[in-house]
């Protein structure tokens, strides 16, 4: 499905929530209140395409981990 692991900071394959990292505790965690907009097709092929085109690894790496999707 080309998505990052349940641990990343977007790792919700339906909505748009994003992780808070936790230094104390070395995790991700997910905000439990409020309403997230949902992820659509659209959206998927958008981001594949930004992190496909990017200049440089580290760069991709970076957007891998704002999407949580790789490619």
């Amino acid at each position: 499905m080309n998505i990052t692991g349940h641990n990343s900071f977007s790792s919700c394959r339906f909505c748009e929530i994003q992780g808070v990292y936790s230094q104390k505790h070395k995790h991700v965690y997910f905000p439990s209140k409020g309403i997230y907009a949902k992820k659509n097709h659209a959206d998927w092929l958008s981001h594949l395409n930004e992190i496909e085109v990017a200049s440089n690894p580290k760069e991709k790496k970076l957007l891998i981990k704002k999407c949580g999707k790789y490619k």
